[in-house]
């Protein structure tokens, strides 16, 4: 590795080609790919490989990465080389092993995806009746094992029962935290998504009411500079500059954003190496070149730049054309007069 490359810190993989579930909001299209799947061998070479790169962080992610075939098989390879392995699933599969693998080394988080308290509205929003009883069960499976687990809600509004039912759910199974996804206007979100749906105003009065009426365990994905202090320290950060993604057929992405937008992809494994992608892939040199310091609007002077990064450069895609435009959320407070001046770096 050479000593201009930043590290490859995180690696996102997507080892199965679709989901079981047809969930309204799926931003990677449930994941569908026609590719030829990559194999295990392949896999194991590629991890290995992303280790010797110096990645420390994995994570499974879909589609639904349970539906891989040897999807046991390939996480005892992977806790065995990286320091932390983290998945998120729909819950509603358990292959065969699973649990005894998870026994044998505990992921470093486990992500469940659980949008309603009351199960036919879960169901209906994830296209298969019973879904959220085997979710349910998943979680609850996850409590018991003692493994780090969080519970992931998609919302499109700013009600507010919904966010309560699920907290007295979550608190039911005894999950580590609840967080708060948006629907994003991508894949089938378009149709659905919090950012058209809600006026910045009643989005503002939503994160207040969060902060001041909810738990900490319970965590809006918000842009850092929306978060009052004490709520910072639950928040993450995307580490765009140090991201690695993997399609199902070894295409190198951004995360899996590939799966809809081609022009984020770039080469394939084995036909190029871990290396080769990092150093040369086009993608991520221009996400090195850019990011921080191109980035537009609001999030060019917030004082939260060279962390937050602008949140989540694929949602900037869909909502600004560019991985260099503001978060859409934070460049409305902005222009709506909402935006905290103590998180500008000119004030």
């Amino acid at each position: 590795m050479t000593s201009q490359l930043p590290a490859l810190g995180a690696l996102y993989i997507n080892p199965a080609g679709g989901c079981n579930l047809h969930c309204r909001h799926c931003w990677v299209n449930e994941g569908s790919f026609t590719g030829e799947l990559l194999s295990f061998e392949d896999w194991k070479e590629l991890l290995s490989q992303s280790v010797a790169e110096g990645c420390s962080y994995l994570k499974f992610t879909g589609g639904e990465p349970l539906l891989y075939e040897d999807i046991v098989s390939l996480y005892r390879y992977s806790a065995d080389i990286f320091p932390k392995v983290v998945i998120e699933t729909n819950g509603t599969l358990q292959p065969e092993g699973l649990w005894e693998a998870f026994a044998e080394k505990k992921p470093f988080h486990v992500s469940v995806s659980l949008d309603n308290a009351d199960a036919r509205l879960h169901d209906e929003f994830r296209g298969q009746a019973g879904a959220w009883e085997k979710t349910v069960e998943f979680a609850e499976k996850l409590v018991k094992n003692k493994i780090a687990n969080q519970i992931i809600m998609s919302v499109s509004s700013v009600k507010r029962q919904p966010v309560v039912g699920m907290i007295k759910l979550a608190q039911q199974i005894g999950t580590g935290t609840l967080k708060i996804n948006f629907i994003t206007p991508s894949g089938r979100g378009k149709t659905d998504n919090f950012f058209d749906k809600n006026p910045i105003e009643g989005i503002i009065e939503f994160f207040t009411w969060i902060d001041k009426e909810t738990p900490q365990g319970v965590i809006p994905s918000v842009p850092a500079a929306l978060l009052p202090v004490n709520r910072l320290k639950n928040h993450g950060y995307c580490p765009v500059r140090n991201l690695m993604g993997v399609l199902p057929d070894g295409t190198f992405s951004l995360c899996g954003v590939a799966f809809s937008r081609e022009e984020m992809a770039w080469g394939k494994f084995p036909d190029i190496t871990v290396h080769e992608a990092w150093e040369n892939s086009p993608v991520y040199k221009m996400i090195r070149s850019s990011l921080p310091d191109g980035l537009q609007g609001v999030c060019r002077v917030c004082i939260h730049r060279d962390s937050c990064i602008g949140q989540c450069v694929v949602n900037n895609m869909e909502t600004g054309g560019s991985v260099t435009s503001p978060d859409i959320l934070c460049q409305r407070a902005y222009d709506a007069g909402l935006f905290p001046r103590t998180r500008l770096l000119d004030r």
